[in-house]
């Protein structure tokens, strides 16, 4: 192969990888149809029949979300109140590696975790030890984890982990996190890398 081809060659695959991340990222995808949130609403109660009150709230909120989903992506944000001690830890460490592997196989992860280090103002604040912000592909990938068989087995380690938890839904208005533009930047740069490496290969067999 030709030094040019083998250029052409190395920019179309990292043009191809691009765009097949792209599609996989999504964000954007198809909403969830009255049949198929008929579905998945059933298979959620049918996985969770000896739901606590928490799980019913959880429930309810779903069945409200399913009608007014436009299949974007959105941010998971989770105010939580830890458990003290080791054991309390030991949990939160098997939890996050539940979920984990759950998250990243939907194109679904963590985008900020923080521990709250002090109160500016009021109150509420004082409940919440750690804010943890969770980007989704989208809410029908929502769901589907939480049908995941791993994931209900990961209850107790959560319910182990946390005090108390409040969740809620949120499309950012202003956001630094741009994962594909990220990407299409380190790309390039591995291009340009790989380009200079080839002509620079290339050059040292000539001059032997």
């Amino acid at each position: 192969m030709t030094l040019t081809r083998l250029k052409i060659a190395w920019v179309v695959f990292l043009t191809a990888l691009f765009v097949w991340f792209s599609a996989w990222y999504g964000g954007a995808g198809k909403p969830i149809s009255i049949e198929e949130g008929e579905r998945l609403l059933e298979q959620i109660r049918q996985t969770y029949e000896s739901a606590d009150d928490s799980e019913r709230r959880f429930l309810a909120n779903i069945e409200d979300m399913i009608p007014r989903d436009d299949g974007r992506e959105f941010y998971a944000v989770n105010l939580e109140n830890l458990k003290d001690g080791p054991e309390a830890e030991a949990s939160d460490r098997a939890y996050a590696g539940v979920v984990m592997p759950l998250l990243f196989k939907r194109a679904s992860h963590p985008v900020f975790l923080s521990n709250r280090v002090g109160l500016m103002l009021g109150d509420y604040g004082t409940e919440v030890d750690r804010v943890a912000v969770v980007r989704y592909r989208s809410l029908r990938d929502m769901i589907e984890m939480t049908l995941e068989p791993a994931m209900k087995a990961g209850e107790g380690y959560k319910f182990g982990a946390l005090n108390h938890t409040e969740v809620f839904i949120t499309r950012p208005t202003i956001t630094f996190v741009h994962v594909r533009v990220t990407l299409a930047l380190l790309l390039i740069l591995i291009g340009w890398l790989g380009l200079r490496g080839m002509t620079w290969f290339s050059r040292r067999r000539a001059a032997q």
